[in-house]
């Protein structure tokens, strides 16, 4: 059977030593006989395997991506956008995260569906519905799942709720240390905390739009519930929370209310960084043009931050220097429709996503129902 497919071609930019000048080194993969479009990637933490969702109920691929062959195919997710995907700490679990096109209410809470998987079996192990946030303990006992104002303790063995703590006018979004001892919760702006920030004393007119439109974080004992403190920095509505491996970084990624956007043709979403070791916000963040929630990572030696983002109209995964956030390298997804090719290669959606691999030289990247693997540092 005919079908139009792209032609496409990707060039990669490299702002710090080529401005104008362009790199090709990158080479694309087929993912066994996928003729579907892929929406999600994660790499385990034996960086062995690949797991790849799919759009449109189709399986996820267990990809061995160093010897490019598919390991196994599980009938899981079956959501029709697809999913993101996280493995648990020590590998054992798949979390799926639903995903949409395009956020269809952006400035509602968020409420999806989740589903954990159990790697060896393939078994769905349990799925919430409509929940804001759902993330798997470190100790891989508990999967915490934020709901309304709850957050819950679910047995992953029993799979009965053991425990919770409420968290007042919480957000979308939650997140626990790598040690498994703090947990971060994003929630709405409370008036008390309002009458203390400097500026929000001054003018009531601000205050009244933050109280309407700004988030904050706050910080819990995972042990006790009790409140240890609030990130001293105003968000917009936060989306996700993660913590970095070391545990010693929280990034924030949240996006401004429709109403006060300052160009409602252009959706700028931003990640800031959180030092969770003097509790204060740093200075920098990034930024992302993107249909839908972009996909970010740190790169396994810590320096590097990628994160999805758009042009005028081709998808681009920006890279950064952590340190300094000056984006250091730049790869664009461009195409134009064409008889199918010989790889038998589909159009990619308005979403993508990207792992960063551990030689700490390329990532693969989704592309229609492939992957791209680009190795992004120009070769001497």
């Amino acid at each position: 059977m005919k079908h139009l497919l792209p032609l496409f071609f990707v060039f990669v930019v490299h702002t710090t030593l080529f401005p104008q000048g362009t790199n090709y080194d990158y080479n694309r993969i087929k993912i066994g006989e996928a003729q579907n479009i892929v929406s999600g990637l994660a790499l385990s933490p034996d960086t062995e395997t690949l797991a790849i969702s799919s759009i449109q109920s189709f399986p996820l691929y267990l990809f061995d991506w160093k010897n490019q062959n598919v390991s196994e195919t599980l009938n899981v997710g079956n959501w029709y956008a697809g999913s993101s995907i996280n493995y648990s700490a020590k590998g054992t679990y798949i979390l799926l995260n639903q995903l949409y096109y395009i956020d269809f209410a952006p400035n509602r809470d968020r409420e999806v569906n989740f589903e954990i998987v159990d790697v060896k079996t393939g078994k769905s192990v349990k799925r919430f519905e409509a929940v804001h946030s759902v993330k798997i303990t470190p100790d891989e006992k508990y999967i915490l799942a934020l709901s309304g104002d709850e957050v819950g303790f679910w047995n992953i063995t029993t799979q009965n709720k053991e425990k919770s703590f409420t968290v007042s006018e919480a957000g979308n979004s939650i997140a626990i240390s790598p040690d498994g001892k703090l947990i971060a919760v994003s929630h709405r702006l409370y008036e008390t905390d309002a009458r203390k920030i400097p500026l929000l004393q001054r003018d009531k007119k601000t205050t009244k739009n933050a109280l309407k439109y700004k988030q904050q974080i706050s910080v819990f004992d995972a042990s006790t519930f009790k409140k240890l403190y609030t990130i001293n920095e105003l968000y917009d509505i936060i989306y996700k929370l993660n913590f970095s491996e070391d545990g010693q970084l929280l990034f924030c990624l949240h996006i401004p209310h429709t109403k006060i956007q300052n160009n409602s043709a252009v959706r700028q979403m931003y990640v800031n960084v959180i030092d969770m070791i003097t509790h204060e916000p740093k200075r920098r963040g990034f930024t992302s043009i993107a249909f839908y929630e972009p996909d970010f990572k740190l790169s396994h030696d810590g320096k590097l931050f990628g994160i999805i983002s758009k042009s005028n109209q081709f998808l681009e995964l920006h890279i950064y220097d952590l340190e300094s956030g000056k984006m250091l390298y730049r790869f664009q997804q461009s195409y134009r429709l064409f008889e199918k090719n010989e790889g038998g290669m589909i159009a990619s959606d308005s979403r993508s996503s990207f792992v960063f691999l551990p030689d700490n030289e390329s990532v693969l990247m989704t592309m229609g129902n492939h992957l791209i693997q680009w190795n992004y540092k120009p070769k001497e």
